[in-house]
């Protein structure tokens, strides 16, 4: 699996695609992010499609948590720093390029911060290809867009950002 650093944080992955002729394209990735310091991460997903409560092209806080505090911006089982995630998508063939975004940035639970300076990756695969191969992108440092902003303050309205 490669792996690659940004900042403070490292990413280990590998994409998954399962593309049989006339059936649906399932295509994704595994994946483990860690961060130098394990602060708890919360990761923000804009998925190609929806699935569970993640709602497709736009930003949503990839936990599947109703709460509204802290600790429902921590991504499951990423409080010490560490997230293992395999997200799995479904297309129909012919549906063009799909792609999935993914924000990752660092809590401070205890001060009811978010560290606004984190990292940002995507894979996507084009569907109308006659193999479509999921491809990973960039993996790379990133700065909190407002749109980030506000979708966590939505989730926590009395979180700080730093």
């Amino acid at each position: 699996m490669p792996v690659q650093k940004a900042g403070v944080f490292t990413i280990d992955y590998s994409v998954f695609t399962n593309a049989v002729a006339g059936l649906d394209i399932q295509f994704g990735m595994d994946f483990t992010l860690t961060n130098n310091d394990n602060l708890p991460l919360t990761q923000l997903i804009f998925p190609a499609t929806s699935v569970g409560n993640n709602i497709m092209n736009q930003w949503n806080i990839d936990n599947h948590s109703d709460e509204r505090n802290v600790e429902s911006l921590i991504f499951k089982n990423a409080e010490n720093g560490r997230i293992f995630d395999t997200p799995r998508e479904l297309s129909r063939p012919g549906n063009g390029v799909k792609s999935t975004k993914f924000s990752v940035y660092r809590v401070d639970i205890k001060n009811a911060k978010v560290q606004t300076m984190g990292v940002t990756f995507s894979y996507e695969i084009n569907t109308s290809n006659t193999n479509p191969i999921t491809v990973f992108k960039g993996f790379k440092p990133a700065s909190m867009t407002n749109e980030e902003k506000k979708l966590i303050t939505s989730r926590c309205s009395y979180i700080k950002f730093a």
